[in-house]
C-alpha cells in the first residue's frame, strides 16, 4: 500500500512541474502559412504598394496643376487619381509588414510646402 501511495504521489507531482515547464509561448499561438499563402499575401501588398505610389504622384501633380491654374492638367490627373484601382484589404493585412500606408492630399500639400525653400 505504501508503494502504491508513493507511486500515485511521484505521478501526479511530476505532471504539476512538466505543465509548469510547457507553459505556450507566443511563436505556439501565432497561425501557420503555407509558402503560397504568404506568396499570395506578399503579391497582394506589392500591388497595393504600387497603386499608393501612383496616388501619390497623381495628387502631387493635381496640387502642382491647381497651384499653375491648368486647368488640362488638373483634369488629366484627376481622372487617372480617380482611374487607380484601389484594394479593400482586411484589417489583419494592415498589420503585416510590406503594407504601406494610404497618403492624403493633405500629407502631399504638407510635405510640398515643408520642402520649399525660402529666398
Amino acid at each position: 500500500m505504501r508503494l502504491l501511495v508513493s507511486l500515485l504521489l511521484i505521478t501526479l507531482t511530476s505532471c504539476i512541474i512538466h505543465q509548469k515547464d510547457a507553459s505556450p509561448t507566443r511563436e505556439d499561438t501565432l497561425p501557420a502559412r503555407s509558402i503560397e499563402f504568404q506568396k499570395e499575401i506578399d503579391r497582394i501588398l506589392a500591388v497595393d504598394a504600387e497603386n499608393k505610389k501612383w496616388e501619390r504622384v497623381y495628387l502631387s501633380e493635381i496640387a502642382i496643376a491647381q497651384e499653375n491654374d491648368d486647368q488640362d492638367a488638373y483634369k488629366f490627373f484627376i481622372v487617372e487619381y480617380i482611374n487607380i484601382p484601389r484594394l479593400i484589404l482586411p484589417g489583419w493585412l494592415k498589420n503585416e509588414p510590406g503594407y504601406v500606408k494610404q497618403v492624403s492630399a493633405e500629407e502631399i500639400l504638407r510635405e510640398k510646402f515643408m520642402n520649399l525653400q525660402l529666398p
